[in-house]
């Protein structure tokens, strides 16, 4: 691919930026980290503040078709997504924007897109995931809530986990077994579901550092209309891996990483150890230079992802090798930021903390990225098989 920007690309790339640093400087002084939308209601109205400066932009519907009030084309959402993700702002919603949003444009009915998009576009309607549920994370096809078809509608029961943001989401995503006689990966039903229906419960699960972010979700009798079904009625496999491939192509994180270093770098021309900064120090040097470079091989890769879905040539492993990359590499810069900072690595909201506490929260949630989405485990196997075309091992 050409990796230059058009003049178009740059002007809209310095407006992306201009904004997102305008709205940075009212982030809440609680704000750390990327899951801080979901971690207090002061957080939950800041993305929600952002979202509708975004969408006063049409922002939201980068990319999108414009029958569907879509500007734009898929460089410049990583571009708006880039300088998001530089000043860690929230606004667009991962569920309903990220991965909703180019799902429903694949594989959603006319009835449904004409609902569903015009009110993400417009920050009317947030959403989560319900997807993984106790026993059944990694192997998502095996799950057991149960959607039982009656006449026009589906009556779902069972427990969902992990589910970030639900105790906040207006709406949800969810893939339910539709057909218990049905093989594996015909038999499930993806749907869409109002997270106000009666019989549905949300339950905080608490991090270790307290945040809250993820929840159990129980669904009791719950009535689905099945006008909510998105694809085909037990071939809501097919929906998964659509979505899939736009979950773990993002670029945020990319970009997050790349304000996350200059910080540091920052932080170790300013501050000395043994009467010399901390920047002459070789070992200090060596490590941030290899993470450096690591850095923009994953820029660069996410570029490329782009590229191929404005093409319409991005595939599974494509979105699996971002994913891979970019999350190992967050683990990476989170302990070499705690090891470089010291003792005062391991505090934030604190006249103590440094880089605002920023490598505290990374380093106790940087393994999130590697498990969720898929585990990097279950990432490297979608290279190896769609990839490389290597066996499986039975």
């Amino acid at each position: 691919m050409d990796f230059r920007l058009t003049d178009k690309q740059i002007e809209h790339r310095k407006e992306c930026y201009k904004v997102c640093e305008e709205l940075e400087k009212r982030k809440p002084k609680s704000w750390v980290g990327f899951e801080s939308p979901f971690d207090s209601e002061e957080g939950w109205a800041y993305h929600l503040l952002c979202a509708k400066e975004f969408a006063k932009r049409g922002w939201l519907a980068l990319s999108w078709p414009k029958e569907y009030g879509g500007t734009g084309d898929m460089m410049d959402k990583v571009l708006f997504a880039e300088a998001r993700g530089y000043y860690d702002l929230p606004g667009a919603d991962i569920f309903g924007v990220a991965m909703l949003a180019p799902t429903l444009l694949a594989a959603g009915s006319e009835e449904i897109k004409k609902e569903f998009l015009p009110k993400i576009a417009s920050a009317e309607l947030m959403f989560c995931e319900l997807w993984s549920e106790p026993n059944f994370g990694s192997d998502l096809a095996g799950l057991q809530s149960s959607a039982v078809r009656k006449g026009d509608e589906f009556i779902v029961n069972g427990q969902k986990t992990w589910s970030t943001g639900a105790h906040y989401a207006d709406w949800a995503f969810g893939v339910y077994k539709s057909d218990p006689n049905a093989k594996k990966h015909h038999n499930l039903t993806f749907m869409l579901c109002d997270m106000k229906s009666p019989g549905i419960t949300v339950k905080g699960i608490p991090y270790m550092n307290g945040s809250h972010v993820y929840n159990e979700v129980y669904l009791d009798d719950v009535h689905i209309p099945a006008k909510y079904i998105v694809g085909q009625e037990n071939e809501g496999w097919a929906v998964v891996n659509v979505l899939a491939g736009f979950e773990r192509s993002n670029v945020d994180m990319v970009y997050g990483l790349v304000r996350g270093f200059e910080e540091l770098v920052h932080y170790c021309n300013e501050n000395k150890r043994g009467g010399q900064t901390l920047s002459k120090d070789p070992l200090i040097r060596n490590r941030i230079a290899d993470a450096a470079c690591q850095l923009e091989a994953v820029r660069t890769l996410a570029y490329r992802v782009a590229d191929q879905q404005n093409r319409n040539e991005m595939g599974l492993m494509d979105a699996a090798a971002v994913k891979v990359f970019a999350s190992e590499l967050m683990e990476k810069y989170s302990h070499l930021a705690c090891d470089v900072i010291g003792p005062y690595g391991q505090v934030k909201h604190s006249k103590f903390a440094k880089m605002n506490g920023g490598p505290e929260y990374s380093y106790q949630g940087c393994f999130v990225p590697i498990v969720s989405m898929g585990t990097n485990e279950i990432q490297r196997n979608i290279i190896a098989w769609y990839g490389l075309g290597l066996p499986r091992i039975r």
